[in-house]
């Protein structure tokens, strides 16, 4: 009996290591008492990209809400869809703002230009369109055309393209050119006719299989009708820099 008594009051004096405590079903349990909080609180941080739409304010900007120095810039880009759609966007500013492009014309061309070539069929095509309907009905109160020689640097190049889709769309822009600025021909006709007769010689097969040998050809007799032409029956002009187209 003593010894029990004993180690009665032995427990008693160590305590209770663990308390079980009931939990009721349902019920969130507590944090532990030793957890650290590791919730941040911070302010806001204001980045440039979040004052976009402020810095906008004022700008011309397309339906996707860009502006002409990001489209232009989205021209460049590696994804054929965003050069494509980047062209889309320029003509909605143009469309909506025409003073945007007598107050740019000169950049946006020197930017463009550099689509003439471009390896995808519809972005060539967009750019086209683009210059068609837009940029050079535009322009044409630049009596000079002082732009024309940015274009034609990059048309002339994309003549010798070894890719037959390439050449024939550089036709099609010098087409429009002359179409527009007539005596600008006189200044390149002797380049035109040698990379049509480039393209005819070495391409035919090519243009046949295609079905572009009548594109070519269209655009060969637009040229030929604004060379100098006197009658044959008048005799041959002595002026070395007169042009006597005949057809066979």
């Amino acid at each position: 009996m003593v010894k029990s008594k004993a180690q009665s009051k032995k427990q008693q004096k160590r305590g209770i290591d663990f308390k079980k405590i009931k939990r009721k079903i349902g019920r969130k349990l507590p944090p532990p008492k030793n957890t650290t909080n590791t919730d941040i609180k911070s302010k806001a941080i204001v980045l440039p990209e979040q004052s976009v739409s402020l810095e906008k304010a004022g700008l011309a900007v397309s339906k996707k809400g860009l502006t002409l120095k990001e489209l232009l810039q989205q021209t460049s880009h590696h994804n054929a869809k965003v050069r494509k759609d980047a062209l889309v966007g320029i003509k909605d500013i143009f469309l909506k703002y025409p003073d945007e492009l007598k107050l740019h014309k000169l950049a946006v061309i020197e930017k463009l230009r550099e689509r003439i070539s471009d390896d995808d069929t519809l972005v060539r095509e967009t750019l086209y369109q683009l210059f068609k309907s837009v940029i050079l009905p535009g322009c044409k109160e630049d009596v000079k055309g002082a732009f024309i020689s940015l274009i034609m640097v990059y048309i002339l190049s994309a003549m010798t393209s070894l890719a037959i889709d390439v050449r024939l769309m550089a036709f099609k822009f010098f087409d429009l050119v002359i179409q527009n600025y007539p005596s600008s021909f006189s200044i390149y006709s002797e380049k035109i006719l040698q990379s049509y007769g480039d393209l005819l010689e070495k391409s035919t097969l090519q243009l046949q299989g295609k079905g572009n040998l009548k594109i070519a050809l269209s655009g060969l007799a637009q040229c030929l009708s604004l060379l100098p032409y006197k009658n044959r029956s008048a005799g041959l002009s002595s002026d070395k820099n007169s042009f006597f187209p005949i057809l066979l």
